[in-house]
């Protein structure tokens, strides 16, 4: 079966004070449909670039990534519509990518209206209501604005945003790395349960090794703009290769 992701020998480079950073350098991965692919590495490592490259979020300097066999830099406006719908993200900060102003309900439902998805209001608030009651938050958190909520449930409901869409792939961008442990571990298993029900495909990044091998079937490692090393997770922990993995693995907290 041919991957849902393909990409290859993507390039991102960004200019600078003091002269040019290539973020991404010579990438080439491929996902299957129903895996977790784990990407690991530290900070600036090119982990979020290569996420924002994926989604279409920023366009790479060269190479092709293909979604369903489709080079997204050819789709147009109705096809980039329809790709958004199937690719969603969650990113780190629950708190800055909800907006202050709306309740809860209001923000879970926004993708709903920009994707015609639901032909009555309350059509949409049920596919809400069912969508809060699948990522466990109280009902009446749904007349609530984000400061209100912990930053627990705020990230329930950026999943719960992302989710309701039913996208076939979602990238989880560092998304617990702000929740302290007991969250993060609650958080974790939810997308685990979600994954397997929803028949999910994720890309999941983060700095944090133990917290990527829970997770994924398959681990790319990243350093400097280069994927350095990939196996699966079980044999990336027992016999990593690249120096720079070995450093991940002892570093990581016990």
């Amino acid at each position: 079966m041919p991957p849902i992701l393909e990409c290859s020998q993507l390039t991102k480079q960004f200019s600078t004070k003091n002269g040019s950073v290539r973020a991404v350098d010579g990438v080439s991965l491929s996902i299957q449909k129903g895996e977790c692919y784990g990407l690991v590495g530290e900070s600036g490592s090119g982990k979020s670039t290569l996420s924002n490259l994926i989604c279409a979020l920023e366009k790479p300097d060269s190479g092709t990534i293909l979604f369903g066999g489709e080079d997204i830099s050819q789709f147009n406006r109705k096809k980039m519509l329809a790709f958004r719908k199937k690719m969603q993200i969650i990113f780190q900060d629950p708190y800055a990518s909800l907006n202050p102003r709306h309740k809860i309900g209001s923000i879970i439902e926004e993708g709903l209206l920009i994707h015609n998805m639901g032909s009555t209001r309350a059509e949409r608030r049920r596919l809400v209501d069912e969508m809060r009651s699948l990522v466990a938050l109280p009902f009446d958190c749904l007349e609530k604005y984000p400061a209100e909520l912990s930053g627990g449930q705020r990230q329930r409901v950026a999943i719960a945003s992302a989710m309701i869409l039913k996208p076939e792939f979602v990238i989880c961008d560092e998304c617990v790395s702000s929740l302290d442990v007991l969250v993060q571990s609650q958080i974790l298993h939810l997308l685990k349960t979600m994954q397997k029900s929803l028949q999910l495909t994720f890309l999941f990044i983060s700095h944090n090794m133990p917290v990527v091998s829970f997770m994924a079937d398959r681990i790319g490692v990243m350093y400097k703009g280069k994927i350095v090393e990939e196996k699966s997770a079980e044999k990336l922990l027992k016999s990593p290769e690249n120096p720079y993995t070995k450093k991940l693995i002892e570093s990581a907290p016990l």
